[in-house]
C-alpha cells in the first residue's frame, strides 16, 4: 500500500473512531476522574505555519485537544529516520480563559510563622495579608488559620466563609502575637489536618516563613515526602519566603513537589498582594485532580520526566497536575529513548497515547481527553526536522533552571568565577537556541517563543549582575581567646563568614525564577 494512503486511511480512523466523552457524578460527587480511564475525544488538531508553509493538518506530532482544560502535545522532532535513538515529548495544558463560576467551594488553609523572627513588621503584615486573603474568599468557601513556632495553634479552625461568620474570622487573625522558634513542618501537618475536615473542594495551603527549620523535620527529603503526602491528598502548597533569612531550598522543594508557588517578598509590604492573588486565583479555579497519563508505544522508553514528580502505572508515566485557575497554563517535558521505529519507510511511527482526566468545576463533571503523537519516518537523514521550537524553548527553560541553582552553589561557596562562567555558558547556549527555534517557529506561536526565550535570558542576565562582584561576606566580631592551657592561651577559634544580604537576596531570587521556570 502506497504510504500517501497509510497515512490517509489512518487520518479517516482517527475521525470515525475518536469521540468525546464526559461522564456524569451523583449530586455533590467531587472526585476527578482517574488518568488510566481516559478515553478518546475528537483531537483537534491546529494547523501551525512554520517557515512560511501550512503544516500539514494529518500531522502525527502534534495535537490539540480538550474543552475546559485545554491539552496540547508535541513531539520534539515531527521526522526521524528509523536508527532515531532519542526525542522529547512536551504537553501544555491551559485552563480555560473565559470568565466562568465554578461550582465548587474554594477551601484555603493559611499557616503563618510566628516565631520570634517575626517581630516587627512582618508579623502585622503578614496578618494584614491574611485578613485580605479572607476578605476575598467567596460566601461558601472554606478558611482555616494556623500559627507555628516551635508549636502550633490552630487560630480559625475550617470556618464557612458568609456574613455571619467573616468578621469574627478576621478579629481572630488580627490576635495573632508573636512566639518562639521555627518549626514549619508542624505548621504543614496542622494545615493539612484541618484541611481533612473539609469536603471536596479545591484545596490550597499558603505557607509563610521568614525562618530556617529548626524543629520538627528539617531535610529536604523529609519535606518533599510531606509535600507529595499534600499533594496525593488534592491539596497545592504556596510557600512564601520573607526577607533574606529562610531557606530558600526547603520552601521551593515543598511548593514544586505539590504543585504549589513559591514566592520570595524582600520587602514584607508585599505580602498582601501576593496573599490576595493566591486567594483569587483559589476562586478562579476551573478545574481539579488534573493528571497527564502517557502510554509510550512499544519500543518506546521513558529516560527523564523534567521538574515534576510523577509516578508508573504498569506501563503508563502519570504525571498529577493538580488543579487550575482561568488562564493558568502547566508545561509536563519527557526524553524518551527509541528503540527504532517501526513502521514503513516514508510512513508513520506512533510513540504515545496520551489521555487527562480532570474534574470539571464549573459543568460539575468528570471530563476526560485524549490525542496520540507520533513521528514521520524520513527516507533520508536530509529529511531530518530541527527540533520543534516551542519543545526547545521547553528544554532549555529546564536547563535554565538548573543553571540558576548550580550557580546559587558555587556563589554560596565563594566560587563567583564558576558561576558566572555557568551563566554565561548557558546564555551563549540560549542565544543560539532562540535563533534557531524563532526561525522554525509557527506564525501562530512566534510571540510565545520569542517570550520564553527572552524570559530565560533576563534571568540569567539579572543573574549575572547579582554576581558581576565578590559575595561580600560579612565577618561577625572577633571571639575571645579560649581559656588558658599549659605554654600561654588557646587560640580564637576562627569566625565562620556569613554571606551579606545582598547575596542572600540574589540566591533567593534565582532560586524563585528557577522554579517559575520549570512550571
Amino acid at each position: 500500500m502506497k504510504p500517501t494512503h497509510v497515512a490517509l486511511f489512518s487520518a479517516l480512523g482517527m475521525m470515525l473512531t475518536s469521540i468525546s466523552v464526559y461522564s456524569l457524578v451523583p449530586s455533590g460527587g467531587r472526585s476527578a476522574a482517574s488518568a488510566s480511564d481516559v478515553v478518546a475525544e475528537l483531537p483537534r488538531v491546529v494547523p501551525e505555519v512554520a517557515g512560511g508553509a501550512v503544516a500539514a493538518a494529518a500531522d502525527a506530532s502534534r495535537f490539540t485537544t480538550g474543552s475546559r482544560l485545554m491539552l496540547e502535545g508535541r513531539v520534539g522532532h515531527a521526522r526521524l529516520p528509523r536508527a532515531a535513538r532519542e526525542t522529547f515529548l512536551m504537553f501544555e495544558v491551559r485552563g480555560d480563559g473565559a470568565p466562568a463560576r465554578s461550582q465548587a467551594q474554594g477551601n484555603l488553609s493559611l499557616v503563618i510563622d510566628r516565631s520570634g523572627s517575626m517581630k516587627g513588621t512582618r508579623l502585622a503584615n503578614a496578618v494584614q495579608a491574611a485578613t485580605t486573603a479572607v476578605s476575598r474568599l467567596n460566601d461558601g468557601d472554606v478558611v482555616s488559620v494556623v500559627t507555628f513556632d516551635t508549636r502550633t495553634s490552630v487560630v480559625v479552625p475550617p470556618t464557612t466563609v458568609g456574613p455571619a461568620t467573616r468578621g469574627g474570622i478576621l478579629a481572630r487573625v488580627r490576635g495573632i502575637s508573636l512566639g518562639g522558634d521555627t518549626c514549619i513542618s508542624c505548621g504543614i501537618e496542622e494545615g493539612l489536618a484541618l484541611l481533612g475536615q473539609t469536603g471536596g473542594g479545591v484545596n490550597r495551603m499558603l505557607v509563610l516563613s521568614d525562618g530556617d527549620a529548626n524543629h520538627g523535620v528539617r531535610d529536604i527529603q523529609g519535606f518533599r515526602a510531606m509535600a507529595q503526602r499534600a499533594r496525593d491528598r488534592g491539596v497545592s502548597i504556596t510557600t512564601i519566603g520573607v526577607d533574606v533569612d529562610y531557606n530558600e531550598k526547603i520552601l521551593s522543594a515543598i511548593a514544586l513537589d505539590s504543585n504549589g508557588r513559591h514566592y520570595f517578598v524582600e520587602n514584607d509590604a508585599a505580602l498582601a498582594r501576593i496573599f490576595e492573588a493566591e486567594a483569587e486565583q483559589l476562586t478562579a479555579s476551573v478545574a481539579n485532580g488534573a493528571e497527564l497519563a502517557i502510554d509510550l508505544a512499544p519500543g518506546v522508553e521513558l529516560d527523564r520526566v523534567f521538574d515534576r514528580p510523577f509516578r508508573r502505572a504498569g506501563g503508563q508515566v502519570v504525571v498529577p497536575l493538580g488543579a487550575f485557575a482561568s488562564g493558568e497554563v502547566k508545561t509536563v517535558l519527557l526524553k524518551v529513548r527509541l528503540g527504532g521505529l517501526a513502521g514503513e519507510q516514508g510512513g508513520a511511527a506512533a510513540i504515545a497515547d496520551v489521555g487527562l482526566a480532570y474534574r470539571d468545576l464549573v459543568a460539575g463533571t468528570d471530563a476526560r481527553c485524549q490525542g496520540k503523537l507520533g513521528v514521520a519516518i524520513a527516507d533520508r537523514d536530509a529529511d531530518v526536522s530541527e527540533l520543534d521550537a516551542l519543545v526547545a524553548g521547553r528544554v532549555q527553560r529546564s536547563e535554565t533552571a538548573a543553571t540558576l541553582k548550580q550557580a546559587n552553589f558555587l556563589f554560596e561557596q565563594g566560587r563567583l568565577d564558576e558561576a558566572r562562567s555557568k551563566l554565561d555558558a548557558q546564555q551563549r547556549s540560549l542565544r543560539s537556541a532562540a535563533d534557531k527555534a524563532k526561525r522554525s517557529a509557527p506564525a501562530s506561536r512566534a510571540k510565545d517563543v520569542a517570550v520564553d526565550f527572552e524570559s530565560q535570558l533576563a534571568a540569567l542576565e539579572r543573574a549575572n549582575t547579582d554576581f558581576s562582584a565578590p559575595p561580600a561576606f560579612a565577618t561577625p566580631p572577633p571571639v575571645a581567646a579560649g581559656p588558658a592551657k599549659a605554654g600561654g592561651f588557646a587560640a580564637a577559634p576562627a569566625p565562620a563568614a556569613t554571606q551579606s544580604r545582598e547575596g542572600k537576596a540574589a540566591v533567593k531570587r534565582n532560586e524563585v525564577d528557577a522554579a517559575q521556570l520549570a512550571r
